[in-house]
């Protein structure tokens, strides 16, 4: 794997993750209930956040920050959220490294919902 010059072992993409799309359920009586639907379970590289990137992540309230890369899929957006074991993640940013729909970057913070 070539990321913007580095030579990166496909080896790396050692963590475990599950991919969610947010989804809404009708309930009986008409309630609409909000709801996560798994889109995959892919292997990541995960890298969290240190030195001054806690800093800049700090100023604009995220917290937990990381950059997460894994292999293309179709079909994720901001609107999806990153399950890592207990903790859920909201997707800030996607980034087709090099437009080669290769690779994924994906910068995350943790996300509390309700």
């Amino acid at each position: 794997m070539n990321l913007d010059g580095k030579v990166t072992n496909p080896g790396e993409l050692r963590t475990r993750i599950t991919l969610l799309e947010r989804d809404v359920i009708v309930e009986a009586g008409g309630f609409q209930v909000p709801d996560l639907v798994e889109i995959a379970e892919v292997w990541a590289k995960w890298v969290n956040a240190h030195g001054s990137e806690i800093w800049t992540a700090q100023s604009v309230q995220a917290e937990a920050p990381a950059t997460v890369i894994i292999r293309y899929l179709t079909g994720l957006d901001t609107s999806c959220v990153v399950m890592k074991g207990t903790e859920y993640f909201e997707i800030v940013s996607i980034d087709d490294i090099r437009d080669r729909h290769e690779y994924l970057e994906l910068k995350v913070k943790l996300w509390r919902p309700g």
